[in-house]
């Protein structure tokens, strides 16, 4: 699969976790077709990453983690990294 592809799905799976999450807190439900566009908006070299730059361009609250959440120490958020923190945010709001 490639990177580009692999970070879609990690996009969804990341949107639909906070569709999950949303629906404890029906005062603010996020659109999970609006968090994967966002997502998909914010990888401006459509390189399949979220690399600090684009996320301090577009993504203030996930750049304000980034060094955390950015479990490979790569400098670049994947799918599956975004994946294991919508995960760990589902798991949290249980």
């Amino acid at each position: 699969m490639n990177s580009v592809m692999r970070l879609f799905v990690g996009y969804a799976v990341f949107a639909q976790s906070i569709s999950a999450m949303a629906q404890t807190q029906p005062s603010s439900r996020p659109d999970p077709a609006a968090v994967q566009e966002r997502l998909v908006a914010a990888d401006a070299n459509q390189d399949g990453l979220i690399s600090r730059s684009e996320a301090d361009t577009s993504l203030p609250r996930i750049a304000k983690h980034f060094d955390r959440l950015d479990s490979n120490d790569d400098g670049q958020l994947s799918g599956a990294e975004l994946k294991a923190i919508a995960e760990r945010a589902s798991r949290m709001r249980r």
